[in-house]
């Protein structure tokens, strides 16, 4: 079993929580980004339409800027589920806090070592 201590697991919560909102950013950024490319398509496929270019071009353009938002939809649904993510894993890290903060410092606190987790375990 690996030794993990208090102070290292929230070090470890709180800079997966950064991480995961950092990169939730960056997919909703490229949502955004899909979905006004999908709209440009879509006005060029309008225009296309306009000039009486034939169906089957202008059909085409119209897919791809139907596929386009469905690539923008999905990517904010990723970064709506890492925000939600990130917000699970503050969470986490303030109910540690709330719950082992003061036995922590008191450990810290103690002028002699501590034995091992196993010693306190019973047989």
């Amino acid at each position: 079993m690996a030794d993990v201590t208090y102070r290292q697991l929230r070090a470890d919560v709180q800079e997966l929580a950064r991480l995961v909102a950092r990169d939730g950013e960056a997919v909703r950024q490229i949502g955004q980004r899909a979905d006004r490319n999908a709209q440009d398509v879509a006005r060029v496929a309008d225009g296309l339409a306009n000039l009486e270019v034939d169906t089957h071009t202008t059909g085409e353009a119209k897919d791809v800027a139907r596929i386009m938002r469905g690539l923008s939809m999905a990517a904010i649904t990723a970064a709506s589920a890492a925000d939600n993510v990130y917000g699970a894993a503050r969470a986490a890290d303030a109910q540690a806090q709330k719950s082992h903060e003061g036995i922590d410092e008191q450990v810290g606190a103690m002028t002699v070592p501590m034995a091992k987790a196993v010693f306190y375990e019973q047989e």
